[in-house]
């Protein structure tokens, strides 16, 4: 089976539940199965075929969904695209990923090309555009590939990873053995399809559940949508976590909404408290990353030990290792190791296999972490951001999430400088909430005193009007030293 068959098998078995609700509406089962069809036969008479590659740029909603699927009913290979990347970006990405065909919703910039408007039942209003010189097939080393999708770039140029129709097919499988969704789920969806379509909705299409897509991620809005639909499940990261326990108005989520997973980055226990507290729903930390799936999550022991991002999922293992790829002991912090069903097949560009990657079968990830006594898993950073002060290993994501606990604080970024006594010096830039007064950096960092050890504390606090970000909306710490800050 194919991921596209795969939603021929959900029409079939449950055409009259609600797949999808956005801003046109309910869409069943049937319907959407409909609608994609219609589109895929007007792809195949456009002469989308087997192997190409097809860009799929458009907001959450149904045209999204209906836009990959039909390219994955011709069989081509699809790329996600956020609709809002800047024209520099998709040259960038276009240029190590040529692709045949770009399929948009018009929420971003035409391609230059042969450009006509599709017709489909829905009235998506999706757009055709036709990229010339393009080469055929976009992944020619790895057979029955369905998927492209770049990395987010946080140790150095963001790579092309490449997922076949049976990678998708086991590592939805997998993350399903932890979650255990089924067709009576409402998921509240908040994120960008662009970045999680190729799990997450998949899953959720495949079990026979219902997508709700929420207009934005503003916590008022995700507390309608959420009441109105008698949501059961929360998609979220720690931004929405920490904007829906600051939410004025002490509204309850319903009570039909019993789980809340945070993914994307580490979340700050305080954050998950104070979350549990306000709403009494623990927050159960997911590990995501784009070559392996969704292979841990933290869904016993949320509550008691919401530091952890948990322990693998059925079929997963996960190991602790050092630079030779020695396993550490509980406690110690080293790189984190995976191996399971769903991985990657490759890279893109330039290109390598998935033999050539792994160690033994063993994903290296680039994040650290430490098994507490326990045996849960707690990130601790990134390998390619930590910190050296004096001998002191210093993870920034620790420093972030006590400076974004902060009530004046949207986001931060933690980062270093040289420091001619020490190594490095903690610097940080920090984006306020509107209507907080600059004058609040020593407050921020008596804020910081009262929680970190001194040699954590920033050495100087930087007010920006917007924090730079991956191209998937991950902070980037510890990365090259930014641009004079926005005064």
């Amino acid at each position: 089976m194919n991921v596209f068959e795969a939603l021929s098998c959900s029409a079939k078995r449950w055409p009259d539940r609600i797949a999808i609700i956005d801003a046109g509406g309910s869409l069943d089962y049937r319907s959407l199965w409909h609608e994609v069809e219609a589109l895929r036969i007007q792809l195949d008479r456009l002469g989308v075929r087997e192997g190409q590659g097809v860009g799929v740029r458009a907001r959450n909603g149904r045209a999204f969904v209906i836009g990959a699927l039909a390219a994955l009913g011709c069989g081509a290979v699809i790329m996600p695209i956020h609709h809002q990347m800047k024209p520099a970006e998709m040259a960038d990405m276009l240029a190590r990923a040529p692709l045949c065909v770009i399929l948009d919703d018009g929420s971003g910039p035409a391609q230059p090309g042969g450009t006509v408007t599709l017709e489909n039942p829905g009235g998506n209003g999706l757009r055709f555009t036709r990229l010339d010189g393009a080469p055929s097939p976009l992944a020619p080393g790895i057979k029955d590939a369905a998927f492209v999708r770049f990395t987010s770039g946080t140790t150095g140029q963001s790579k092309g990873v490449v997922l076949t129709h049976q990678d998708v097919l086991e590592r939805t499988h997998a993350a399903n053995a932890g979650l255990g969704l089924t067709g009576e789920d409402k998921i509240l969806w908040v994120l960008p399809m662009a970045y999680h379509f190729y799990v997450s909705i998949i899953l959720y299409l495949e079990v026979g559940a219902a997508v709700i897509v929420n207009t934005d991620y503003l916590a008022e809005n995700i507390l309608d949508a959420a009441a109105k639909h008698q949501a059961t499940f929360l998609y979220v990261t720690p931004m929405h976590i920490r904007m829906l326990t600051s939410e004025k108005s002490g509204r309850a989520l319903p009570p039909s909404l019993s789980r809340v997973m945070s993914v994307s980055s580490r979340l700050d226990p305080q954050a998950a408290r104070d979350f549990q507290a306000r709403f009494h729903v623990p927050v159960s930390q997911g590990f995501g990353i784009i070559e392996v799936g969704l292979p841990i999550m933290n869904l016993a022991e949320a509550a008691e030990h919401p530091e952890a991002i948990g322990r693998p999922v059925p079929g997963f293992e996960a190991m602790i290792v050092d630079e030779t790829m020695k396993p550490l002991p509980e406690g110690e912090t080293g790189q984190l190791a995976l191996r399971g069903p769903g991985m990657f097949s490759g890279y893109l560009n330039p290109p390598r296999s998935r033999e050539e990657v792994l160690h033994d079968g063993w994903f290296l990830t680039g994040d650290l972490a430490h098994r507490d006594l326990g045996g849960r898993i707690v990130l601790d950073g990134r390998t390619s951001s930590v910190i050296q002060i004096a001998g002191h290993k210093v993870f920034p994501e620790e420093i972030a999430g006590v400076l974004d606990q902060h009530p004046a604080v949207v986001r931060s970024r933690v980062f270093s400088r040289p420091h001619p006594q020490f190594g490095e010096a903690v610097c940080a830039e920090v984006q306020l909430r509107n209507g907080s007064s600059p004058n609040t950096s020593e407050e921020i960092l008596a804020f910081c005193r009262r929680q970190l050890s001194s040699h954590k504390v920033p050495t100087s606090l930087e007010f920006v009007a917007e924090i730079s970000m991956t191209s998937s909306g991950k902070v980037r710490h510890g990365s090259a030293v930014p641009q004079p800050a926005q005064k």
